[in-house]
């Protein structure tokens, strides 16, 4: 009788929120399946400091003692989590025994992406990493993260051949990809382009650069410009580029590294500048 009892509890979906008059709305399927997914610790508590109203699910396995901060938080938006065994909770958020969920996983609203229309709210921005054609979802995680540590205010990428920012990059962002702007744009020229309206200059990181990042005086307005694994920056990109500049290293055998290093130490450098 105990273990029924239990896993009724923990089946219950969306109970009364414990609030007078309060009780959450269901999810019907359709609008579950339009939800974006986050899971893991770090990238959950992310979203719930950068855009808590967008959260509508909190689904938990495991003990309730080791994710006290996220009820606690959840029940403050008047969300109440759902407690689910953990064959339950990963048939619901269909993920995998080796995804490095934690036990916890929510539902909110879609990030806001932004596009080619938006880049006037940049107008007081200092800081953008601009990537061409960086396709490998791990470095993509590798830069958000990289840009939300060093305060970058945005990271813009291309709308097609390009890495995707799905629930997996999102969670190896540990949270990065929450706590910067992100934009996907159609042409990078012509973003740059328009940038340099809004008083932009663009260093493109290129090992043929003249000049080291160390050596080079950045602009108070910055777009840094990072290339695609193995093929660097495209030629056309290259060409609107104000100024290429270079990572001081390599060897024969080993000319450069990959996308992810390479706009990390591009934006320590950076931050490093602006100290």
């Amino acid at each position: 009788m105990g273990t029924s009892r239990r896993r009724g509890r923990q089946k219950s979906a969306l109970p009364d929120t414990g609030l007078p008059g309060k009780r959450l709305p269901p999810v019907n399927g359709a609008e579950f399946r339009t939800m974006e997914k986050i899971y893991g610790k770090h990238s959950v508590r992310a979203v719930f400091l950068g855009r808590p109203a967008a959260i509508r699910r909190l689904i938990i396995a495991g003990k309730e003692s080791y994710h006290e901060e996220f009820i606690a938080k959840a029940r403050a938006l008047s969300i109440e989590p759902e407690f689910l065994i953990w064959s339950d909770f990963l048939k619901t958020c269909k993920l995998k025994a080796e995804d490095k969920h934690q036990g916890i996983c929510l539902f909110a609203e879609p990030r806001p992406i932004h596009t080619d229309k938006d880049l006037e709210i940049l107008l007081d921005a200092r800081s953008i990493v601009m990537l061409d054609q960086v396709s490998n979802p791990q470095n993509l995680a590798t830069i958000l993260r990289s840009a939300a540590f060093f305060k970058m205010d945005a990271v813009m990428m291309l709308r097609n051949r390009a890495a995707e920012v799905t629930p997996e990059v999102a969670r190896f962002a540990v949270g990065g990809a929450e706590l910067v702007r992100i934009f996907q744009v159609t042409n990078l020229s012509q973003a740059l382009v328009r940038l340099r309206k809004l008083g932009f200059w663009a260093y493109g990181l290129d090992e043929r650069g003249k000049k080291t990042l160390s050596q080079a005086d950045f602009a108070q307005k910055a777009v840094f410009v990072i290339g695609a694994e193995g093929e660097g920056l495209r030629p056309k990109t290259r060409k609107y580029c104000d100024e290429l500049v270079r990572i001081p290293g390599g060897r024969p055998g080993l000319e450069s590294l990959n996308a992810g290093v390479a706009a990390a130490v591009t934006m320590a450098e950076r931050a490093r500048s602006r100290a």
